[in-house]
């Protein structure tokens, strides 16, 4: 059977002009310790990423005896395939004037990414997690908080000094954002163009809408690399592409995930159809992070 023959936009350049928003979208990604690695997994199937546990120092006065390792194995089950599928009937497009596509590609990114960071974000719990600050307002969140925030990670949970982040909630980024700009960048800057918050006490600031009170009341989290564990995996394809489909895999740059894109023509349905999809799974780590309540 011929392939790759649906007519119209091309699905290649759909996969290449969605990477600068997914990009930007899953960037937070990065605070995490991921295992993105390109053999095909299957849904339910388990892989194991590792991160580092901190040593302690021995004497080697007496000689040079092994320790433990200082590398701790982790299982995440990539137990969620996950995306976003639209469609058009020959009649929708036949009537239509507008690319129809170039409507439905951001909305459904969109779609997916919320899933996401969602599902990564509904595992900073208290049971998790048991480390909080005490209730701070969003008015009052500012870069003296995050100080602080890192002198818990250190003398409380005794988390290396490197790779450490922070995700909140648009309020108190905003709050904090705010504070930054008028105490220590004045003027007009790229930055403070795109509204960005600079690396402040060794922390990577993030924000997002998925930031929800999570039924505790949450509104930011100051987190080593290591807490939280994400994987990902190319779907098996085997079949479809024969079958007259047409795929294309991405990879988002700077992080390596990868995201599949599909398109194939329904006949019984007279539909043309569109999906982005990601087969992944999400685990907590160690316990070296610090919950911020709302007030």
């Amino acid at each position: 059977m011929a392939t790759n023959t649906i007519a119209g936009v091309n699905l290649a350049q759909i996969a290449e002009e969605s990477l600068p928003a997914l990009t930007s979208m899953l960037q937070p990604l990065s605070a995490l310790v991921t295992d993105f690695s390109s053999d095909v997994g299957s849904e339910g199937a388990s892989v194991t990423t590792r991160y580092p546990t901190k040593p302690t120092a021995v004497d080697l006065s007496s000689g040079y005896t092994s320790q433990n390792t200082a590398m701790t194995a982790a299982t995440i089950t990539l137990d969620t395939f996950y995306g976003f599928v639209y469609g058009f009937k020959d009649v929708e497009r036949s009537k239509s004037s507008v690319r129809l596509n170039d409507l439905f590609v951001e909305p459904s990114l969109n779609a997916l990414g919320d899933k996401i960071f969602g599902d990564i974000w509904d595992l900073i719990t208290a049971a998790n997690f048991s480390t909080a600050t005490s209730a701070i307002t969003a008015a009052n969140f500012d870069r003296d908080d995050l100080i602080d925030l890192g002198q818990t990670l250190t003398e409380t949970k005794k988390a290396p000094r490197t790779g450490r982040s922070v995700w909140m909630n648009p309020t108190y980024y905003g709050s904090l954002l705010k504070s930054l700009n008028s105490a220590e960048f004045p003027g007009q800057s790229d930055m403070k163009a795109e509204g960005m918050v600079p690396r402040v006490n060794k922390f990577d600031a993030y924000e997002s809408d998925q930031c929800d009170a999570n039924g505790e009341n949450l509104a930011a989290f100051a987190f080593h690399r290591s807490s939280l564990l994400f994987a990902g995996r190319r779907v098996d394809s085997e079949g479809f592409v024969e079958n007259g489909g047409e795929l294309v895999d991405i990879e988002i740059p700077g992080l390596g995930l990868p995201i599949q894109w599909r398109r194939w023509y329904d006949k019984n349905a007279g539909e043309l159809k569109y999906s982005v999809g990601l087969l992944y799974g999400v685990a907590k780590g160690q316990d070296f992070g610090v919950r911020v309540p709302s007030a």
